[in-house]
């Protein structure tokens, strides 16, 4: 009985093939546009996740008790070598860093500027973040110049200076004495973002001498892992080496931690696309709804016939129900190949949306890059299969309900 109905059900819905069609692609281009920005907006994501990670805090970052929040120079690592060798042991962790940050006065003869002072570890830092990779002139602290120091293209551009321009550095140093030291300009940065302009790179012992600290001193130290998955086991792993608390010598953070203003965005962000997947998602239904209602109150008569000859109610509304499931499925399935299609195009050639924007997008100073090239991903195609299927079943009830208060003589009446 059941294969009767469902080809009985499925010639019905041919049998208007223009209003057929036209219902199978609003469902289809419906969720197409809904699987394709999923996979857009995932993608848009975890590209801006990736460059936090890998501009500024990595996954995890390692510094003194409130360091993140009050960003003091008088809160750093006295000596973190056991904390060095507790990460050598790890092997979920990819690499680290030490940096002494510290923000003063940079200034040429032509121009000053108040800018944050990155002591890093040349060699530890490329593996750890991408700016060794944005220069655009000389070179990563990779030549003989003594006291360098790298800048930003717009910071250059401000202080009019140039490789092997002469740059004083003036800050406070931890001890409450003046720290000034002549550095040599080997390297210009450009990353697109408010970097440029106010963040210089100094070599890790020019910093603390800079800043009266001692040899082993930092305030930072930014872990990239192999595998995110294994954050939280990292995480936890330092805290019961080490503890945690306002009186121990260090704390933990992961990402989420640190870039809790970018976190806030992007679950705005989500917000706004549920909304979005939900209006998409009811005209589609409305679709559907209209589409059976119509079906139905075209074959009034079909159906007082059928009364008429035996066949039950219940049946007649098992039919409409077989015909929405069928509009929905093809529907789905269309949508879902188109979607798979969109998102492999804009894989290989990328989705820019500069053209929406007059202005740079920039969230805690790191630059949100426009073009984006999303990945298929089968939870979302899912997800909004589901939910469209459910939601087709729960409006086709509109029109079941006309057909079970039908009356056989009324219906065979009917023009």
């Amino acid at each position: 009985m059941d294969r009767y109905f469902l080809k009985l059900s499925w010639k019905n819905i041919w049998r208007n093939r223009r209003r057929t069609l036209l219902t199978i692609n609003a469902i289809g281009f419906g969720v197409m546009a809904l699987v394709a920005l999923y996979n857009y907006y995932d993608g848009f994501h975890d590209q801006v996740i990736q460059n936090v990670i890998r501009y500024q805090s990595g996954h995890l970052l390692v510094t003194a008790p409130d360091y993140h929040k009050r960003m003091a120079t008088q809160l750093f690592m006295k000596d973190p070598s056991e904390v060095d060798t507790w990460l050598s042991s790890r092997e979920e962790v990819k690499a680290f860093s030490h940096r002494v940050m510290v923000q003063g006065l940079v200034s040429t003869a032509q121009g000053s500027a108040n800018i944050v002072f990155a002591g890093i570890e040349p060699e530890r830092e490329k593996d750890v973040t991408r700016f060794s990779g944005n220069l655009i002139q000389g070179t990563y602290f990779n030549d003989d110049t003594e006291k360098p120091i790298v800048l930003g293209s717009e910071l250059a551009n401000l202080l009019q200076a140039s490789l092997g321009s002469k740059v004083v550095a003036l800050t406070q140093g931890v001890d409450g004495s003046i720290g000034n030291e002549l550095f040599y300009v080997s390297g210009i940065f450009e990353t697109h973002s408010d970097f440029d302009k106010n963040m210089a790179f100094v070599h890790i012992n020019d910093a603390r001498q800079l800043l009266s600290l001692g040899s082993q001193a930092s305030h930072q130290l930014a872990v990239v892992l192999k595998n995110e998955e294994g954050l939280e086991s990292v995480q936890q792993s330092f805290v019961s080496k080490f503890g945690s608390g306002p009186n121990l010598p260090f704390q933990i953070l992961n990402w989420k931690e640190v870039q809790k203003p970018l976190m806030a965005m992007i679950e705005l962000n989500q917000s706004a696309n549920r909304l979005l997947m939900f209006i998409i998602i009811f005209v589609a239904a409305l679709g559907i709804a209209n589409s059976i209602l119509m079906s139905i109150l075209e074959r009034t008569r079909e159906f007082g016939v059928m009364l008429a000859i035996g066949t039950t109610k219940k049946e007649v509304v098992k039919m409409v129900v077989m015909e929405t499931v069928l509009l929905s499925l093809v529907g789905v399935a269309l949508g879902n190949v188109l979607g798979f299609l969109v998102t492999e195009f804009f894989h290989h050639y990328g989705f820019d949306l500069a053209w929406l924007s007059s202005q740079k997008l920039v969230v805690q100073g790191t630059i949100i890059q426009t073009i984006s090239y999303p990945e298929i991903r089968w939870n979302n195609s899912l997800l909004v299969s589901l939910i469209v299927l459910v939601l087709s079943l729960v409006v086709s009830f509109i029109p079941i309900k006309h057909v079970s208060r039908l009356n056989p003589v009324n219906a065979l009446r009917a023009l």
